[in-house]
């Protein structure tokens, strides 16, 4: 056991802030710790880093090994260990640690002092050196007293814990293992397909292969792949975590899971929710001055035996986390993360393993073998590559800055005016690039951003411990981390990582760009033991195994056909009108007319998606619909306006047609299925813009992908993954019947047509083409209408 985890206060007490001493240390003081380290060893001969310590203790029935690296030893006569606390505030974390001589800190200090004294006899000297991150030569030391007779009564306080925690992680890791003996498939009859792709998951993990699973709606793949993940891990005794691109798509996953208790099994499900939508103050701040829930949190979560009410739920989601945290006045989002070790199914979204600043570390924990690691299961996972690349290309723009900086008038005077004053400086570091040239590759020094993002932090921190009141939206908060996001990405590196200069008006503009995340999200994947990732749109498949960072040469992938009668869909393709851009303004009236005669052709619900917004506004302009209602998808929707068109589908007083956008609310994830929806038109492919930013992200897949793969990579492929995401709108169960209208020319090219299902056409999306197609429309629903009479 690392003694991080080991040396705690016993009982726990505490709160919620950076220097709780709780769970791995800030990354930020890591390069400050390697340069005072590095000083000592050129003064010192007798000083050593990262010195490491052991120490067996027996548990009765059990051994616990305790062990970790002290930042610094120095032999001599008495030995001295020290160990380094970085803070941007050293005095104000050497005043609460001088305070509190119960700080995980001291324990923590005190743990490498009473190792070496077990083995050695010798009490050492021990030393506490708080550095400043402002200035690292900025040095405070706290001398640590260790009274071995004093830390063996801890000790032994601190044994009886962590027996109970053993015992209660035996007690799931048994109900795991009963889980795997005795756990059913949710579903007496499996779908056509639904049993191989069991068989196939399943061989994989026991193989331990990574696997990249592309099926179509209706084959039941939630279930398909999370029963043989779960009874993987779950023989381990480990859990399944189980990934989403949206909060909204958590629910396939839950309803697998309680479909298996249903059926006998016992799984404990968490589910988990971001700290903003679970937080019940203002701001999410997690900072005792501020926040009541961060304060004394794990003093009340010990008094409470929170942990213990935990475990015995069942179903855990954010209404329960809120309903104990306003009960018990403790963090909710905290709160979810104390129930992850014991949960059997974690769900959540893919930042919670994939960003920056994500949790996989706690999410990857294992409960007792500690060779053994979770399963992880990716839904959606074609959304993953332009996910993980946005998380690591943030942007400085001069506009943002600007508006933040207006909203200063809402707080103090006082606070104001530096606020003021540290958005000029930023402003002023960003036009220090100003080009001639609206877009400009260049080289960001991160010195002066540095050095700027320090005092803003600084600045930050003596506001919230101010009597100033946090409001909701906080300038000074968004400010303070909409900086420290740039200024953390600075720090990547490699090929994949460029910088540019970009104005747009007045707005001017610093970006780092991620052309391709794979590399981080391979980094994630090696906290697991399997991977799946699955999707009705994986294809080609070698660009989604290079861009989700999956190894070439051992990743299984596999397509699977749809479960349901070819002869219930029906595909056109219509080549003649050309969606490009520089064709829309003549083309518009054309595709007005192609949706309002074949809405004609059988009345009912339709939706017509487009590559963006205006050339959707130029077609929806041209557009004669009697006898139907239009529904228009807006840039930003409110969750009750699209639950308000989801309904209008569901129970339609006449005939209606939802315009939208490829890739937006209604183009993925949601299901239509009988009469909600029975046709889709896909309006051309939605290639990213051409830009200056893309072509660059295009030459880095001609440097490492290969020209001739340059232009599918950044273009191609990710506009077809939205129009295969579109057609599948339709056709959601067995007795399902639909058309799909796809329009334009670049459908029938290789490079497009190579990312349709096989079952789409035998040869050739040649096949799709018709020389009448409102009388094979009408062929195709008269033959509907009969087989149902």
């Amino acid at each position: 056991m690392d003694i991080r985890q080991f040396a705690v206060p016993s009982p726990r007490v505490g709160s919620i802030e950076t220097h709780s001493g709780y769970g791995a240390p800030p990354l930020s003081g890591q390069e400050i710790h390697q340069m005072v380290q590095r000083k000592y060893e050129r003064e010192m001969n007798a000083f050593v880093s990262e010195k490491p310590f052991s120490l067996t203790i027996a548990m009765s029935p059990y051994s616990l090994i305790v062990s970790g690296r002290a930042d610094g030893f120095i032999s001599g006569e008495p030995t001295e260990i020290l160990e380094f606390k970085t803070a941007f505030d050293v005095e104000e974390l050497y005043k609460k640690i001088l305070g509190d001589q119960n700080h995980p800190y001291v324990w923590q200090l005190r743990t490498y002092g009473y190792i070496h004294y077990k083995q050695s006899g010798e009490v050492p000297v021990l030393t506490l050196k708080l550095l400043s991150q402002r200035n690292w030569r900025k040095t405070l030391e706290i001398d640590i007293e260790l009274n071995v007779d004093d830390y063996e009564k801890w000790l032994e306080k601190r044994l009886d814990e962590l027996l109970d925690e053993i015992k209660a992680k035996e007690k799931v890791f048994r109900r795991r293992l009963k889980n795997a003996e005795s756990m059913d498939f949710p579903f007496p009859v499996p779908r056509p397909g639904q049993k191989e792709l069991v068989a196939t998951v399943k061989k994989s993990f026991e193989d331990e292969i990574p696997l990249l699973i592309q099926a179509p709606t209706g084959l039941g793949k939630t279930a398909g792949i999370l029963y043989p993940a779960m009874l993987e891990a779950f023989a381990r005794g480990q859990k399944v975590v189980y990934v989403t691109p949206k909060n909204s798509q958590h629910e396939a996953c839950e309803k697998a899971v309680d479909l298996m208790n249903d059926g006998g099994a016992d799984i404990k499900r968490l589910t988990l929710t971001s700290k903003s939508k679970m937080c019940l103050k203002e701001e999410p701040i997690c900072n005792p001055h501020y926040c009541e829930y961060a304060r004394d949190y794990y003093s009340k979560v010990a008094e409470n035996d929170l942990i213990k009410k935990l475990n015995k739920q069942k179903k855990l989601s954010s209404k329960k986390f809120i309903k104990m945290g306003e009960e018990y006045e403790v963090c909710p989002f905290e709160l979810s993360l104390e129930g992850v070790d014991h949960a059997d199914v974690v769900v959540g979204d893919y930042n919670y393993v994939f960003s920056p600043r994500s949790l996989v570390g706690r999410l990857s924990e294992s409960l007792l073998d500690t060779d053994q690691r979770p399963n992880l299961v990716i839904d959606e996972a074609h959304n993953l590559p332009a996910r993980a690349q946005d998380y690591f290309s943030p942007e400085l723009s001069s506009a943002v800055v600007r508006n933040m900086q207006n909203d200063f008038h809402r707080i103090q005077n006082s606070y104001a005016v530096k606020g003021y004053a540290l958005c000029e400086e930023v402003i002023g570091l960003i036009s220090d690039y100003t080009s001639e040239s609206e877009a400009q590759k260049i080289v960001i020094d991160p010195e002066p951003f540095i050095d700027v993002e320090k005092r803003i932090r600084d600045f930050t921190m003596q506001y919230l411990e101010s009597d100033a009141e946090v409001q909701l939206d906080d300038p000074v908060l968004r400010f303070s981390n909409y900086i420290t996001d740039f200024v953390s990405a600075l720090e990547l590196s490699g090929e994949e990582f460029f910088q540019t200069y970009q104005r747009s008006g007045t707005n001017e503009s610093l970006k780092i760009t991620c052309s391709d995340a794979s590399a981080q999200l391979a980094k994630a994947y090696n906290y697991f033991k399997n991977t799946a990732a699955f999707s009705a749109t994986l294809k080609p498949f070698q660009y989604y195994l290079e861009l989700l960072g999956f190894p070439l040469d051992s990743t299984r992938t596999i397509e699977f056909s749809s479960p349901f009668k070819s002869e219930n869909r029906k595909i056109v393709m219509i080549p003649q009108i050309s969606t490009k851009y520089k064709d829309r303004l003549s083309s518009a009236p054309r595709i007005a007319e192609v949706i309002a005669r074949v809405c004609q052709v059988k009345k009912g619900n339709y939706m017509a998606l487009f590559p963006s917004f205006e050339f959707m506004m130029k077609v929806q302009s041209h557009l004669e619909l009697a006898g139907y209602k239009i529904l228009i998808q807006e840039r930003k929707m409110k969750n009750s306006t699209t639950e308000r068109f989801l309904d209008e589908l569901r129970w339609p007083e006449r005939p209606t047609l939802l315009l939208g956008v490829q890739g937006g609310i209604f183009s993925e994830g949601v299901d239509y299925p009988g009469d909600m929806l029975i046709g889709v038109f896909v309006v051309g492919p939605a290639l990213p813009n051409f830009d200056f930013e893309r072509e660059l992200i295009r030459e880095y897949y001609g440097k490492r992908y290969g020209e001739e793969n340059a232009f599918d990579y950044a273009y191609v492929y990710p506009a077809m993954a939205k129009a295969i995401q579109s057609a599948g709108r339709v056709i959601r169960t067995e007795t399902d019947r639909g058309v799909i209208i796809l329009i334009d020319p670049r459908f029938l090219e290789p490079s497009y047509a190579e990312s349709m299902p096989n079952e789409w056409f035998k040869e050739s999306p040649e096949e799709l083409l018709s020389q009448k197609i409102l009388g094979d429309l009408s062929t195709f629903w008269n033959e509907g209408d009969a087989s149902e009479a």
